[in-house]
């Protein structure tokens, strides 16, 4: 039986983290970042129908 290499472990372990929360991090940015266009999409929707309503009323 071989002793644990302890520093290692703790890389595997650390660089497991390390991943885990880059890449929840990521996910987080580009929710974000779509949240916003869909946003400004729906925005420039409803200014398009709130003009469109305007001139059908005069």
């Amino acid at each position: 039986m071989q002793p644990t290499d302890w520093g290692q472990a703790f890389s595997i372990v650390g660089g497991g983290l390390l991943a885990v929360f880059f890449i929840m991090t990521l996910l987080a940015l580009i929710t974000g970042l779509m949240g916003r266009i869909f946003t400004r999409i729906e925005a420039r929707k409803q200014a398009a129908q709130k003009a469109a309503e305007g001139e059908a009323q005069t």
